[in-house]
């Protein structure tokens, strides 16, 4: 649909663009604002893109970059787009609009000093660099700047569109097996990237990376004996699974264990196979769901409620519950009698209004599945993948971080949580002996807007969480103290460690005693100076995230789940980043990863010193605190120097 007022806006763009032609050199300046004005208005379409892209031979003979750093293509980088892209104000427009000249030039729509190959090579180069804009996934950056990100996102389906991605089939293959090692609950974003680089594949383009993908592909289309090309419908395949030996229920077992393992990624078939092993074969329910020892005793133990979970959660709507009833099994949840009767709740439990509304509305209405069902299917994804909770688009990932922490270390107390708050519309905390009602108060970090595409559990529990957590920083924020002392074990629980510091003084909003809050960090986390006391539960620190510029973005919520060395002896902080993206770039070298460095299933991982440079607040055991003089001034001063050029910019410091 051609978006209202497109024409008017295009017509003063050609305006502008005429008068900055017609320019003197000296006074291109004046007229330059008013085309990259015009130009992010355009940008905000689809159809304002490609009408850029139509004119951009146009650009540099009216002077767009006029003495600019982008007035000479031959002396552009690629590697130096993501920071344009990236920037803040004008510099964004800016960049677009040079990748669209330098499109137009590749495509041979003008002559330029470049030539349309070397222009070609450039923006592929730009691709391979700024992936994660071809695939939009959301992170901390993109959700305080939308309206940037989504431009920069339609730059580069406009750049798939108009190149071909050959070249780049390493490149991606390596994000989408990262992103497949966080192993996040919702996968329908990563199936798509898959299915789509596949498309790219069958178009011949990407055959030197056919084999690294294909494991990838037979899951997310669901391929084998049975389906080999992946497209029979779910209910054709139920009807060769009824046929089927023994033997070919077996193999296709086989194969969906192997999606599992090697991916964790399911498709609509691999829930049809499931339910008919219930029936027809259960003894290879075990074998489908590629489960390990401990996983294989569970289900033989518990047999019969796992099979009842399956017939009644596990749907081809629902299917991606799948990998988290494997893992609930290996984790031997089913054995303890309190989370076994809290799913048993969930059955039939009585869910009000709002909740099945929020519930139903994520499946297709006609699918015929229950709120009941859905929300089961979300509680068993949550339990067995509890580093797998994303906070979406939504700025609650206070809330996130207490569901990944109690399907931790208390699995009842959130089944609990997710009955009183399905069932009764409610979720209550005692905060220092007042009782406090998520239904009787107002507000919210979000605003009461939330991310649709939550896992079923947060859909029904994020919106409680989220009042209840600005309710109690309200309540404590006139403390002189950072409020989160005292917020974080009334909303988490006794989890939460007592002593709590923080570097920034909330009166004064300047960074004090810098080095001796990291000197602590060192005594109670790093095992060099901390009497080799391990964490036993994840610690609920704030971090000042960063962007690829070092620049402060704000503050974010996320638990360090362990501190430990890497395979090369390296220490490290693991921690769970309920963003959605464990890679994000903060600047100066800190790019946290999420494999290769030991990290398990959802975790990000960053060297010791370059984590802690990120902190600014933390929990700790008073109890189990080291020699923090014993830590090199040299250490500090390097904590401190990462903090400074970074985040510490945006902050006055107290010497």
């Amino acid at each position: 649909m051609r978006p209202a007022g497109l024409d008017r806006a295009l017509e003063r763009f050609d305006e502008a663009l005429a008068r900055l032609a017609e320019a003197r050199p000296f006074a291109k300046s004046r007229y330059q604002g008013e085309v990259f004005t015009i130009a992010t208005e355009l940008m905000d379409s689809d159809a304002g893109m490609a009408a850029l892209y139509d004119r951009a031979h146009l650009f540099d003979g009216a002077g767009v970059f006029h003495e600019g750093g982008w007035a000479d293509p031959e002396k552009l980088l690629p590697h130096l787009v993501s920071f344009g892209l990236r920037g803040q104000g004008i510099y964004p427009i800016v960049e677009i609009l040079s990748e669209l000249r330098m499109l137009a030039i590749a495509r041979g729509r003008y002559d330029s000093p470049v030539d349309a190959e070397s222009a070609e090579s450039f923006l592929l180069k730009v691709v391979g660099h700024n992936l994660d804009l071809l695939v939009a996934e959301p992170t901390e950056e993109t959700r305080m700047r939308p309206a940037a990100y989504e431009r920069a996102h339609r730059l580069f389906a406009l750049l798939e569109s108009e190149l071909t991605l050959r070249g780049l089939g390493v490149e991606l293959v390596a994000e989408i097996r990262m992103l497949a090692a966080q192993r996040p609950i919702q996968v329908s974003r990563m199936r798509s990237m898959i299915l789509h680089v596949g498309d790219i594949v069958d178009g011949g383009e990407l055959d030197s990376v056919r084999g690294d993908l294909e494991p990838y592909l037979r899951a997310a289309h669901g391929r084998s004996l049975l389906s080999p090309s992946g497209n029979v419908e779910p209910r054709v395949y139920r009807e060769l699974l009824s046929k089927a030996s023994t033997d070919a229920l077996r193999e296709e077992a086989s194969c969906l264990a192997e999606a599992l393992r090697s991916t964790g990624i399911t498709h609509p078939n691999h829930a049809v196979l499931l339910r008919t092993l219930t029936r027809k074969e259960p003894s290879l329910v075990g074998d489908a769901l590629g489960l390990n020892d401990v996983g294989r005793a569970e289900l033989s133990q518990n047999e019969e409620f796992a099979l009842q979970l399956i017939r009644l959660a596990v749907y081809p709507e629902t299917v991606d519950s799948i990998y988290g009833l494997a893992q609930v099994l290996e984790r031997s949840l089913l054995s303890r009698p309190t989370v076994a009767g809290g799913l048993r709740r969930l059955v039939d439990l009585a869910i009000e209004p709002t909740a099945r509304r929020s519930l139903v509305s994520r499946e297709a209405r006609d699918a015929g599945l229950s709120a009941n069902a859905i929300l089961l299917a979300g509680a068993l994804s949550v339990l067995g993948q509890p580093l797998g909770v994303g906070q979406g688009q939504s700025p609650t990932c206070q809330a996130a971080r207490g569901i990944s922490l109690w399907a931790q270390h208390a699995p009842n107390m959130l089944l609990d949580l997710i009955v009183s708050a399905a069932r009764d519309g409610v979720v209550e905390l005692d905060f220092e002996g007042l009782r406090i009602a998520s239904n009787q108060i107002e507000g919210g970090v979000a605003g009461g807007v939330f991310d649709d595409t939550l896992d079923p559990v947060s859909m029904v529990l994020v919106p409680h969480l989220d009042r209840l957590y600005d309710e109690l920083m309200r309540r404590a924020s006139l403390r002189g103290e950072d409020p989160h002392r005292w917020v974080n074990p009334a909303l988490y629980g006794r989890w939460v460690q007592a002593g709590f510091v923080s570097a920034i003084d909330v009166i004064t909003g300047r960074v004090t005693g810098y080095a001796g809050f990291i000197r602590k960090f060192f005594a109670t986390h790093h095992s060099s100076y901390n009497d080799g006391n391990d964490l036993v539960y994840p610690n609920p620190v704030g971090i000042l995230v960063t962007d690829v510029h070092g620049s402060l973005l704000g503050p974010h919520a996320v638990s360090l789940q362990r501190i430990d060395r890497s395979p090369d002896g390296e220490l490290r902080a693991y921690f769970f980043n309920p963003n959605n993206e464990g890679r994000q770039d903060w600047g100066f070298g800190v790019k946290p990863t999420v494999s290769g460095e030991g990290e398990r299933h959802g975790e990000s991982s960053l060297p010791f010193a370059a984590f802690a440079s990120r902190l600014y607040a933390y929990h700790y055991n008073p109890y189990e605190e080291g020699d923090g003089y014993a830590v090199p001034a040299e250490e500090v001063a390097a904590v401190e120097e990462m903090a400074r050029k970074s985040w510490g910019r945006s902050y006055a410091w107290t010497e």
